[in-house]
């Protein structure tokens, strides 16, 4: 049910006070490991193909686990660890709960696939 050769996208959100949004990126691989990262809504899912490879310096990266179409997992970067838990929805986006361990910042997000040529 997890797709590996693209990327799973938040759409753009704005705060309050901010100009910029910002929008929430992971990718999935067969191996069961997991990278998110976030940018700001300039950036396309193709711009960013070169961040999400297992050998990039600074990633945030973790193990995901699946139980039916349940879903569970945590990235872990220099800063620190977020934590993640939903369900992939039957048209394939990813509905989930993030807590992050860091700053404390809860979210609820819906990702959707978005394929990618060129992964590594």
């Amino acid at each position: 049910m997890i797709k590996f050769n693209g990327l799973y996208e938040t759409k753009c959100e704005y705060e309050e006070d901010n100009e910029e949004g910002t929008q929430g990126y992971l990718r999935f691989y067969s191996n069961g490991k997991v990278i998110s990262a976030s940018t700001e809504c300039e950036a396309t899912a193709l711009d960013l193909k070169d961040w999400f490879n297992l050998e990039m310096e600074y990633l945030s990266i973790g193990n995901y686990k699946l139980n039916g179409q349940r879903i569970r997992f945590s990235t872990t970067s220099r800063n620190g660890k977020v934590n993640y838990k939903g369900q992939i929805n039957k048209d394939g986006t990813l509905k989930l709960k993030s807590k992050s361990l860091i700053n404390g910042y809860k979210s609820r997000e819906e990702y959707l696939f978005v394929k990618v040529s060129g992964l590594k």
